[in-house]
């Protein structure tokens, strides 16, 4: 006899009325193996092969519990069994689980439209060094990514994800990482650690875009090996990684990248978090045939819908080697939340190839030092709250209280930012910039899956063709995740 799973069994028993259905839920199931045994329906040997069947049942139920609370209540994505545990394929979030939960696979993907509209100061397009008149009005695909995400055997995760932007597929997220009970060891294309705001995913961002000194700052996704851990309190990644993405160049002897992040949650409550945090990142530059490659720590206006380009307009030449640090903070009670970062990059000079590149209009100095800082508020309108993961140092998908289109409003948000980047010190003299930006932000959550985002920014500029103040921008976003 081939060995079926004792409950369904006896389901099947009973429904063909063989057996009574018992009286009480805590019947116990040998007591109707023994009944089968009078009977004359099993034999010693079917018993047998049952008792193993359920044994080896028994024990993948308790795999599958050891692996679920190992990061319980982290909200760790890839691990998280399905909500459902009849069916195991689910629909929304699209999931597939084997029965013993050891394996999972999902489709993932986010999409966000832009649009803007500008009033720019007569002398924008002569500071920044446009040669010609910059637009007032734009639309964009900002990002719309496709990837999968899974788990193997319950010891392995993996990721792949890919960019439709510009007309051009890019690599987002590819990698393989060995889960422990503590963390996880990844290698592969991913985002190197670093900063809050840079850590917490583009569908979380209070704002459209993320503040000035952080776009401009911090480092990109790079292929590498890091070890982060996963546990409730705190957080701290290491990694080194290599440089120029995902694209090769047979020409370019690639650099390399050590970098370090660290936060905690020093005091946490049901409706109250604080974070506190640092990061390190040191990269040696890459050479192209000798040469030092160009170093680009470049931001725009708030926006991409017009892309005006401000923040290191002009890349850096001639850099050897350069660390960027980060101090970060934040602070939340019930809808109202604090939070603040401050950068810094220091760049070493290679002198020769400065005045290769420059001329008599190299800067004189060895070495750059670039910084810069924000601070924003945010408050719910509606009662809900930042969704804060001390695991992991970042910020959640915010859950309204109630969904709009069941009798609800959708959870509504409002914010301010302020951020200041100082880019003025420059391998080519005059070449440098600064910026004051101020950010006014309306979100609107219908649901957990969707965000549509307003913005009104003001900023002051200074470039190389002199200030320019009072420029503005509106810009709407329409965001949906899967």
């Amino acid at each position: 006899m081939k060995p079926f799973k004792t409950p369904v069994l006896l389901a099947a028993l009973i429904s063909g009325g063989i057996l009574a259905a018992p009286a009480h839920a805590e019947s116990s199931t040998s007591a109707l193996i023994d009944k089968l045994i009078e009977r004359g329906v099993l034999t010693e040997q079917d018993v047998r092969d049952l008792r193993e069947a359920e044994a080896r049942e028994s024990e993948a139920v308790a795999d599958q519990i050891k692996a679920e609370d190992r990061y319980q209540g982290l909200e760790y994505e890839p691990t998280l069994p399905l909500q459902t545990v009849d069916d195991r394929i689910q629909a929304r979030k699209f999931r597939v689980e084997s029965q013993d939960g050891k394996n999972r696979f999902g489709l993932r993907g986010r999409l966000m439209v832009d649009a803007e509209a500008a009033n720019w100061d007569d002398n924008l397009s002569e500071a920044a060094n446009e040669a010609d008149p910059i637009p007032e009005y734009g639309t964009f695909l900002r990002r719309a990514r496709l990837g999968a995400i899974g788990v193997y055997d319950n010891l392995w995760e993996w990721q792949l994800e890919v960019d439709f932007r510009d007309s051009e597929v890019r690599f987002a997220n590819a990698y393989v990482a060995r889960l422990f009970d503590s963390g996880r060891l990844a290698v592969g294309n991913f985002k190197e650690p670093f900063s809050l705001e840079s850590s917490t995913s583009s569908r979380r961002l209070t704002f459209m875009e993320r503040a000035t000194p952080v776009d401009a700052y911090r480092p990109s996704r790079q292929i590498g090996l890091m070890y982060e851990t996963l546990v409730p309190d705190w957080y701290f990644a290491a990694g080194v990684f290599g440089g120029d993405g995902t694209d090769r160049d047979r020409d370019v002897e690639e650099g390399y990248s050590l970098a370090t992040r660290a936060s905690f949650a020093p005091y946490m409550s049901e409706d109250t978090f604080t974070h506190l945090g640092a990061s390190f990142n040191h990269r040696v530059n890459a050479t192209d045939e000798g040469t030092l490659e160009d170093v680009r720590l470049r931001s725009r206006e708030g926006a991409r819908a017009i892309d005006v380009r401000l923040i290191g307009r002009n890349d850096l030449e001639g850099v050897d080697s350069y660390s960027r640090y980060a101090l970060e903070a934040a602070w939340g009670k019930g809808p109202f939340s604090l939070q603040g970062e401050y950068l810094r990059v220091d760049l070493d000079l290679d002198r020769e190839q400065v005045l290769d590149a420059h001329g008599s209009d190299a800067t004189d100095k060895s070495s750059l030092t670039l910084d810069g800082y924000y601070i924003q508020a945010s408050y719910f309108l509606t009662g809900e709250q930042r969704n804060y993961r001390a695991f992991s140092g970042d910020f959640g998908a915010v859950r309204p209280n109630s969904v709009f289109g069941n009798g609800g409003t959708g959870a509504w948000e409002i914010a301010a930012r302020y951020a200041h980047a100082d880019s003025l010190e420059h391998t080519q003299v005059g070449r440098g910039n600064k910026m004051d930006h101020y950010t006014l932000g309306l979100n609107w959550y219908p649901n957990q899956d969707m965000v549509f985002k307003l913005n009104y920014m003001y900023f002051d500029y200074e470039g190389r063709g002199g200030v320019s103040n009072g420029n503005h921008v509106l810009a709407a976003r329409a965001q949906f995740e899967f």
